[in-house]
């Protein structure tokens, strides 16, 4: 499945180039693209609240249409977690919290496991935190021992030195998900720059992708989703 990404800040749809706020392309208002993207009968949307990362504030949009949306950035407690998935979000997306709060972690894990994605953004396979400023001396592939051990059934995996630059992604680069593909479900996020980069991965798997650059700037078609 490919999920289209809608990064918001300010209410406006917009991509930061390998995760730098300073960095940021606008490409139109969030009403726009949801009432567009449902018009079209897409089924599934991530969205990344940059507002609740960098001005810590709630994501104050409710889905109220038929597209099934997963929401994460800056969810930090089980308070706001339970704030969206009462607000008709069907998923949440954990990323930073797991390193930060491993109490609250747990609480949401323990009411809400079968609603988590956790999404870990890695620069040089260490994993990064607090919208990509923090990278943690943690390894990406010994922190999936981990997260196997607790069941966790789906993982989005961000390369940062990708995300933004429409640069593709190469098999080497992923070699470690090709291992681990029938232990938990990967989506892979950054970089993707065509629809074939998609099939040249998938040619021999079956990832989920994340994309958002390439249908903004048109290297990949809304027919291909």
């Amino acid at each position: 499945m490919i999920i289209l990404s809608l990064d918001i800040y300010k209410n406006k749809i917009v991509r930061l180039y390998k995760g730098q706020i300073n960095k940021v392309e606008v490409f139109g208002y969030i009403y726009e693209y949801i009432d567009f993207y449902n018009s079209i009968n897409i089924k599934k949307l991530h969205i990344v609240s940059l507002d609740s990362i960098f001005l810590k504030k709630n994501f104050l949009f409710f889905p109220k249409n038929n597209i099934k949306i997963q929401i994460g950035g800056g969810i930090r407690s089980f308070k706001q977690a339970s704030f969206y998935l009462n607000n008709n979000f069907k998923k949440i997306v954990l990323g930073s919290l797991l390193f930060l709060d491993k109490i609250e972690f747990k609480k949401m894990l323990s009411y809400y496991k079968k609603k988590i994605i956790i999404s870990l953004d890695c620069f040089n396979n260490y994993i990064a935190i607090n919208g990509w400023e923090t990278v943690t001396k943690i390894n990406f592939e010994i922190f999936f021992v981990y997260l196997f051990d607790i069941n966790i059934k789906t993982i989005i995996y961000t390369n940062i030195s990708k995300d933004g630059t429409l640069s593709g992604i190469q098999i080497k680069e992923i070699k470690f998900l090709i291992n681990k593909k029938f232990l938990c479900k990967f989506i892979i996020s950054g970089g993707i720059s065509s629809y074939n980069d998609i099939c040249r991965i998938n040619k021999n798997n079956n990832f989920d992708f994340i994309i958002g650059l390439s249908i903004y700037k048109s290297t990949m078609k809304i027919k291909n989703i």
